[in-house]
């Protein structure tokens, strides 16, 4: 290995002659921005190959990486650097930071492989070839659209992200690894899958960040598996997302979303097992069902409303029901509460423990996913006569049935013991200030132009919600047992 300030001055005088030679042939050969973006991120990424034989120091790396990120920042935002560099960087007119991701990634990445060549650098290969090769086919050859987070992507460019994948997993693992053939094959098709996912959900260059880590993470929590348990793994993920496209029609999730969505519920089942599924896919099944009463009216919608609710579809012969207007952000919203709760029962327990045998954080897990199915109802509120006795008293029934359909759930799974019967009182609590406080709070956040403040809204209050009834739940349980 070169010492490690030699290593980093020939890592920094590799990149900015990159710069330098594809300005060059910008100028030249005038190729479509795209090409020559994606060009730079090849480079960069076979480059990024070396570094597990260059350091053996992740502190070296981070140094690299603090320089690399100097470097592009003063690239963007120095004029003299700007007009002469910073065409590289974003020829392709769309707001991203993905060179500032990909960075941090390296860094994280190399710090996380722990010097292990094969999951430093499959991930690398993942990011580097795959992500290239769908933007590339995609921009070229992309002719069946679906709606994406940020603008449209194409289904080709999908399914060359999914080949370029599978192959770049398949071949290191095979080659160089001790994992068996059918575990190998196995391993490829199922990242293929939830990373192809990963790529389709993200927006504005963070797929540089997830890509890899979400890679490397996957892939050193499979490598050890049978291939009967990763037979499981795909056979789940093929239901999940077959199941989220052939009920598509139902919900008000654009593509990406939908996607989205199935891969929170991977995760889940992944992390939790098959009683952690339950209340995000019930949430995703039943929420359309709290706002069909809209449909049903005989009254057109007025302005106001189809300006507040655009989901809404005002063609009641239309195929789809709702208009799917709802990105991703609003799967992350919904989500995020309970995966909080799912996150400190992985960390209290660890992977390696028997995931199902215990169940105090599933309270206000479950509890986390009813109020935020009652918040979806209270949002589809016409702000028609808002503070009408009628609205309240839908209020009151959506509280009701969030409990009753989730936490009658959970009482069929664990039991109507006394421990669960004060679990869901307090449940039941939690939901009602939950609900009555997105009720109160929503005409103000209608009011703001974009969706921001009400998804984050909805994020703080159902994690409060949960967090003040479910910690005491939580509580009691663990000491009953």
């Amino acid at each position: 290995m070169l010492p490690a300030p030699l290593a980093i001055l020939l890592i920094l005088t590799i990149l900015g002659g990159l710069f330098v030679g594809l300005r060059v042939i910008q100028r030249i050969f005038s190729p479509h921005p795209e090409l020559v973006r994606k060009s730079l991120h090849i480079s960069m990424g076979l480059t990024t190959l070396t570094f597990p034989w260059l350091f053996n120091d992740s502190i070296a790396v981070a140094i690299l990486g603090g320089l690399a990120i100097a470097f592009l920042v003063a690239v963007r935002s120095v004029q003299p650097l700007n007009q002469n560099l910073g065409s590289v960087l974003h020829s392709v007119h769309r707001k991203s930071l993905g060179e500032i991701y990909f960075t941090v990634a390296v860094v994280l990445l190399f710090a996380l492989s722990k010097g292990s060549p094969l999951l430093f650098c499959i991930p690398m290969l993942v990011l580097t070839l795959a992500d290239a090769m769908a933007a590339l086919i995609g921009v070229h050859y992309g002719r069946h659209q679906y709606t994406a987070t940020a603008g449209q992507k194409s289904t080709e460019g999908s399914l060359s992200f999914f080949m370029v994948t599978f192959f770049s997993v398949h071949i290191p693992l095979l080659l160089f690894s001790p994992t068996g053939r059918a575990e190998t094959l196995l391993i490829a098709l199922i990242l293929g899958l939830l990373v192809m996912m990963l790529e389709a959900i993200a927006w504005q260059g963070i797929d540089n960040f997830l890509i890899p880590i979400g890679t490397f993470l996957m892939l050193r929590a499979f490598m050890n598996l049978s291939a009967t348990d990763l037979s499981i793994r795909l056979v789940v993920i093929g239901i999940l997302v077959a199941f989220v496209f052939f009920y598509r029609r139902k919900t008000t999730l654009s593509d990406s979303a939908l996607l989205g969505a199935a891969f929170i519920g991977y995760l889940s089942w992944f992390l939790g097992g098959w009683r952690w599924l339950l209340p995000p896919l019930l949430l995703f099944v039943s929420y359309p069902f709290l706002i069909s009463w809209i449909r049903r009216r005989q009254v057109p919608l007025t302005e106001e409303e189809r300006q507040l609710m655009p989901w809404v579809n005002p063609d009641h012969d239309a195929a789809d029901d709702w208009q799917r207007v709802h990105d991703v952000t609003a799967v992350a919203s919904v989500s995020a509460a309970g995966f909080l709760w799912l996150v400190m029962f992985v960390v209290n327990l660890g992977i390696a423990s028997p995931l199902e045998s215990r169940s105090e954080f599933l309270y206000p897990y479950t509890l986390a996913f009813a109020a935020n199915l009652a918040v979806i109802g209270i949002a589809g509120l016409s702000p028609k006569q808002y503070w009408h006795w009628t609205n309240g008293l839908r209020v009151i029934n959506y509280c009701l049935v969030s409990w009753a359909l989730l936490f009658g759930t959970l009482m069929i799974l664990e039991g109507s013991t006394r421990t669960f019967l004060w679990s869901a009182a307090g449940g039941l609590l939690g939901i009602v200030l939950v609900a009555i406080a997105y009720y109160v709070l929503q005409p103000t956040l209608r009011q703001f132009p974009t969706d921001t403040f009400n998804w984050l809204a909805r994020t703080l209050l159902t994690l409060a919600g949960s967090a003040v009834v479910g910690i005491p739940l939580s509580l009691m349980h663990a000491y009953s047992v």
